[in-house]
């Protein structure tokens, strides 16, 4: 169901493509086999997965892939590369941990990384390489922990962090879910193992990098009434101004 919403957003689907890794689809046979051909086990579980988490009764069309490149190329998609460090199979064996070079600067329509970020150690170059590496008016597809994983990766990240890197930089968010492990099931808070959806859309090249800020700093600065408005006399700030403490403090 997430990838089906995702794929269903406006101009999402469109090449170039870059693939963090080789993605496999591995869909349960129980949702291939006719019902008569299941065990009881499989019976049972499949009734679990339609009754509680929404899951479709069958495969749905357009999603009988061995992964997801070739998914994207039944879609019309032309170019896919193919990221990553270590895996052979890759057109771009890139260091995310290193700036990208400028020629991959504006360059996909789409940038998919399902489950990566968080195996990055120095995910501020990571983040600001990939957002990088998306045209404007492309599309920047995330999925990585928010909650638990405990030893999974290096990083679990704030859902509100990851967001504000995305609009600081010329994106807005068009699409955000949370799923837990396992089963997939959407709940509205991370608690727990809870992976993060988003969808980002490019508005404009990048410039300079602004690295989001905690908002902690706001009750020292201006105390702990209303946030001022934006005619105010502190600078008029805007929603991505908040996240700069240094504007903030000027305005004392």
């Amino acid at each position: 169901p997430i990838y089906q919403e995702i794929l269903a957003l406006p101009d999402v689907v469109g090449g170039p493509v870059l693939s963090w890794g080789v993605t496999k689809i591995n869909i349960p046979d129980f949702f291939r086999k006719p019902w008569a051909e299941l065990s009881i086990r499989g019976k049972r579980i499949k009734l679990y997965h339609w009754l509680l988490h929404n899951l479709p009764w069958k495969l749905p069309e357009g999603f009988d892939y061995p992964d997801l490149g070739a998914l994207l190329r039944a879609r019309g998609v032309q170019t896919i590369d193919i990221l990553d460090w270590y895996d052979s199979r890759a057109t771009l064996r890139l260091d995310m941990n290193q700036p990208v070079a400028a020629e991959f600067h504006n360059r996909y329509r789409l940038f998919i990384d399902i489950g990566c970020l968080e195996h990055v150690f120095d995910t501020r170059q990571c983040i600001e390489s990939c957002l990088r590496m998306v045209a404007p008016g492309g599309h920047y597809v995330l999925c990585t922990p928010v909650s638990g994983w405990v030893g999974h990766g290096f990083h679990t990240f704030d859902p509100k962090g990851l967001e504000l890197a995305l609009t600081l930089n010329g994106f807005e968010i068009v699409y955000h879910r949370y799923t837990t492990r396992g089963e997939g099931r959407i709940v509205e808070r991370p608690k727990g193992d809870t992976l993060i959806w988003l969808v980002g859309r490019k508005l404009r090249p990048m410039n300079e990098f602004k690295i989001p800020q905690q908002d902690y700093w706001w009750g020292e600065v201006f105390g702990t009434g209303p946030r001022p408005s934006l005619d105010a006399d502190v600078g008029k700030l805007s929603a991505a101004d908040e996240s700069q403490p240094a504007r903030a403090r000027a305005a004392r």
